[in-house]
């Protein structure tokens, strides 16, 4: 080969190998966005709340570390759903001071912010029904339940807190 096309082949490769590697580190690398959302008041965790339902374990710490709450809540009830079951399902009643819309505009913050996939905010029948989704630690796929169970008006709120573990056999 004559010494032109062995420096343009090589400028060639070097081209392609430099843009390669540019496009490789422009790929975001999956982190979880934050919440657009500022956390309105003071979070704490619900991990002691979510122990009582089953034996230390079965919930994962990365799910129920990362279940927030407004400071202030008081639990009320606890009721593990399926105690003899190969799937966890339980879940928490809470007494809050704050309006459902308060409670609401916290968990569409503080649930994104704490690595949690929110995929439902809405409104059913006059009650307020959030739906997020996280991968344990586990193996398993874990989803919270947010919702009013018992509408006590718009002055407070009285929520109960689901957690389901998700299997897909």
């Amino acid at each position: 080969m004559n010494r032109r096309k062995v420096i343009g082949w090589s400028t060639g490769v070097g081209a392609i190998v430099v843009v390669s590697i540019g496009t490789l580190a422009a790929i975001p690398s999956g982190g979880q966005k934050p919440a657009q959302i500022p956390i309105p008041g003071s979070a704490t965790t619900a991990l002691p709340q979510l122990q009582k339902l089953g034996p230390d374990g079965q919930i994962p710490r990365n799910v129920a570390e990362t279940v927030l709450l407004p400071v202030g809540m008081v639990p009320t009830g606890y009721k593990n759903l399926n105690p003899q079951g190969t799937t966890f399902d339980g879940y928490v009643l809470y007494r809050s001071t704050m309006t459902p819309p308060q409670v609401l505009a916290f968990f569409k913050a503080a649930l994104p912010d704490a690595g949690w996939h929110l995929y439902n905010a809405s409104v059913t029948k006059g009650q307020d029904v959030i739906l997020a989704s996280k991968a344990g630690s586990d193996g398993f796929y874990w989803e919270v339940g947010i919702k009013d169970p018992f509408p006590s008006g718009r002055s407070r709120s009285n929520l109960q807190l689901r957690v389901i573990q998700i299997s897909f056999s």
